[in-house]
């Protein structure tokens, strides 16, 4: 069994979503300079090497590093404290949040055998794509989402920016480049396979790519609409009409230069498969 890591994760700002993993026995410097391993360069009321989190593998231990401002730990002032899972950090005028990987455990019921089936299935058929898988997940479907991409070391950032994004946190379309270092993959098909959690992709391109071609698709015109509407193309279920009903130029839109393919549950379970077609002549 891999043991547990740290997440270290900015939460607003010009570097919010950026994150830092230890391992055990690892630590983290956090400063404004190139002197710290998390370098925050435009809070000014950051120390040059402000903060030190680090990780044994059972404890996770926050130290202030003689800075001017001091650093906050859950609201209290601290030279020292012991970070638990979703605590919280100030220094300076930058929040982060501490997340252990895998921490919240989810029981639930055994799948009847033709559920465990299609999820192997799905698994199987996912794992044998050659080319980066990514998946989109769709935050309005449960709670549960959020919390298993908080505590993965996998790389994900929402569809949504700024003020607006921020207040639609909750519902938002979340992208996330699935690594093998990881077991979010094995999280998502167990427990969300079936849900219309999302749908998965694959495409060359790093994640900053790709979520700049999806966030140009989230916002549609409609007939008999005076105003653009969301896309919901994050739900399979709606990724599967639109791939029914749409022409040509359409499709070649949705997939641009960026995507390869996309991957997604039927109404059955099983997994459907649509790539790239050229646009007609």
């Amino acid at each position: 069994m891999r043991a547990m890591r740290v997440i270290l994760e900015v939460q607003w700002g010009k570097l919010a979503s950026q994150r830092a993993v230890i391992t055990p026995g690892g630590s983290l410097r956090v400063g404004r300079t190139e002197l710290s391993d998390v370098v925050i360069p435009h809070d000014r009321q950051m120390s040059g090497v402000h903060f030190e989190v680090s990780w044994d593998g059972a404890r996770c231990v926050v130290r202030d590093l003689g800075s001017a401002t001091g650093t906050w730990l859950d609201g209290q002032e601290v030279r020292e404290g012991e970070a638990r899972n979703t605590s919280w950090i100030r220094a300076g005028d930058t929040v982060f949040m501490v997340f252990f990987e895998g921490a919240t455990s989810h029981p639930r019921p055994a799948d009847a055998p033709e559920v465990a089936s299609r999820k192997e299935k799905a698994r199987d058929a996912l794992l044998a794509e050659t080319t980066p898988l990514f998946a989109l997940l769709d935050g309005a479907r449960a709670p549960r989402i959020r919390e298993l991409l908080r505590e993965s070391i996998d790389e994900h950032r929402s569809l949504y920016e700024g003020v607006q994004g921020d207040a639609l946190g909750e519902v938002a379309p979340y992208l996330v480049r699935l690594s093998p270092e990881s077991d979010l993959f094995e999280k998502l098909v167990d427990e969300g396979w079936g849900q219309s959690w999302g749908v998965y992709l694959t495409s060359e391109r790093p994640l900053p790519e790709v979520r700049r071609h999806l966030r140009r698709l989230t916002m549609v015109d409609a007939e008999g609409e005076a105003k653009r509407l969301y896309f919901r193309f994050q739900d399979p279920r709606v990724l599967r009409r639109f791939l029914v009903m749409s022409n040509l130029r359409q499709r070649a839109e949705m997939f641009g230069v960026i995507l390869e393919a996309f991957l997604m549950e039927g109404e059955q379970g099983e997994v459907l498969r649509a790539s790239h077609a050229p646009v007609a002549p």
